[in-house]
């Protein structure tokens, strides 16, 4: 049995407003700790953010952890210890988080994961408490490749831990982590940046009666919150290498489909942001595998045409056949892939990623 199991079974939540006074309080404004994804450091005091995957990194010294954590709403929670998943916590309330006790006093090292999208709630990072002897150090493996993933439900790793394709929507089953983007990320030893959300199209969401939504995933895109329309995100904090897009599938989910020209000038828009914000990067423009024509012909039309017209040759068309999907071991929630499909998705993407970038990659939990 996992040497870790039988502490961690251990792992309960008190409601609480302080830390245990036998115990040292690390503050969030501690620079030893390592925040990845959009977030907010507005309030001294607290961190928050509620995009999907965001993670936090540390090493600590000591026998004792908890995590002080709040949530506008109901969110859920991958924690590793010493690279181990350990467990699954859900936060709903200012609650402290015992995480260890009875560790050996040595070096460990902590991440916690934002399993969930931000409908489920703006998550809330108050510090950790440690031995009163704890010590807290800088993570030490800090990669230096960055991608952006922008994309919807598929992106968000939605249902991908739902048991099959019938089975409809929760947000325990939701997991970022399983997430197509994160595995790829992972694959390249690769910080990233999660901007996705269920149901946003290019130009038209799912459902939408309309041809054309006044608020889709382009316009989140520019946010710090996926909920929150102000404050916008300072694209000058962090500049990927690559970008890859995964829009369209609610575009043509459901009827009216948008219009070829409206839609294929709302993702060239897109990509122009892109640009804008981070030079002549490469952006990948990936299509499926929960969709197919007239969104696969139409994204790979305007791939073509923009790099005619931009004189680019940095924007790439992935297309990922539905046919790529297993009905009956390939598919979660409301039949998006789940965590077998999404790998199976990464496989297809990565080589692309590899030869456009030159880098290689290890295909280890792609593969398994």
């Amino acid at each position: 049995m996992n040497r870790f199991f039988l502490i961690f079974c251990l792992l309960y939540l008190i409601s609480a407003t302080a830390f245990p006074q036998d115990r040292r309080f690390v503050p969030v404004s501690d620079k030893n700790f390592r925040y990845v994804g959009r977030c907010d450091f507005s309030n001294p005091d607290e961190i928050k953010f509620d995009w999907s995957g965001v993670y936090i990194q540390f090493r600590f010294a000591g026998s004792y952890l908890s995590l002080k954590m709040d949530d506008t709403k109901h969110n859920y929670y991958n924690v590793f210890l010493d690279n181990e998943p350990v467990r699954v916590i859900d936060v709903k309330s200012d609650t402290l988080i015992v995480v260890a006790e009875g560790l050996k006093k040595k070096e460990h090292r902590l991440q916690l994961y934002k399993r969930t999208e931000g409908e489920q709630g703006t998550g809330i990072f108050k510090g950790i408490a440690l031995d009163k002897k704890g010590e807290l150090y800088p993570w030490d493996d800090v990669p230096t490749r960055k991608i952006e993933f922008i994309g919807n439900s598929i992106t968000c790793g939605y249902g991908a831990e739902g048991k099959n394709a019938a089975e409809h929507f929760k947000p325990e089953t939701e997991n970022n982590y399983y997430s197509y983007a994160p595995v790829i990320a992972r694959a390249f030893h690769a910080d990233y940046h999660i901007v996705a959300h269920s149901g946003q199209g290019a130009v038209r969401n799912y459902g939408d009666k309309d041809k054309v939504s006044p608020y889709n995933m382009p316009a989140r895109y520019l946010q710090l919150f996926d909920q929150q329309k102000e404050p916008l995100w300072n694209f000058s904090k962090w500049k990927p290498d690559a970008v890859v897009i995964n829009l369209g599938t609610n575009d043509f989910s459901t009827r009216p489909f948008p219009d070829k020209v409206i839609f294929q000038r709302g993702y060239e828009n897109l990509i122009l942001k892109v640009r804008e914000f981070y030079g002549d990067i490469p952006v990948f423009c990936v299509v499926g595998p929960m969709i197919d024509e007239p969104c696969y012909s139409y994204v790979k039309e305007m791939v073509d045409n923009f790099r005619k017209v931009y004189g680019t040759g940095h924007v790439y068309f992935i297309g990922i056949p539905q046919e790529l999907m297993a009905k009956d071991k390939d598919l979660g929630s409301d039949s998006h892939p789940n965590y077998n499909g999404q790998r199976k998705m990464a496989a297809h993407v990565a080589p692309v990623i590899s030869s456009v970038m030159g880098w290689n990659y290890d295909d280890l939990e792609i593969r398994k």
